[in-house]
């Protein structure tokens, strides 16, 4: 196993390898992040689940109008660049905090690239 990425470091390595969702799931006493890559699952890093709520913490307050984090609570955010940097490419990134369940995902991560073309529905 090794240790979780700092959050910026994550969303830039998926962007460089052109992933449009990261996920970070929590299962069994450990936490796993997979990119999906042109439909792959790929995964980027894998640690304790111990690590999962510094992650959660520092993924939050990079996004825009963050306030304050609750492990588990349902959220949706977004980072346009007006706290932290986004990567060369990047429009926007869309990232979900969801309730910590057994063997489900605690991030959803879509990574919207420039010149994407949007459907409207999330607002973009």
């Amino acid at each position: 196993m090794t240790a979780l990425p700092a959050f910026l470091d994550l969303v830039h390595n998926a962007a460089a390898a052109h992933a449009s969702e990261v996920n970070l799931r929590i299962e069994d006493g450990r936490t796993q992040v997979v990119a999906m890559v042109r439909g792959d699952s790929i995964l980027m890093a894998e640690t304790g689940a111990e690590q999962a709520q510094t992650f959660l913490a520092d993924a939050f307050s990079r996004c825009d109008g963050a306030d304050s984090f609750t492990l588990g609570s349902a959220r949706m955010m977004r980072m346009t660049g007006e706290r932290a940097p986004l990567p060369d490419g990047i429009a926007t990134a869309l990232v979900q905090f969801l309730p910590l369940r057994e063997g489900g995902r605690a991030l959803v991560v879509r990574l919207s690239y420039e010149g994407d073309v949007c459907c409207g529905t999330c607002g973009g």
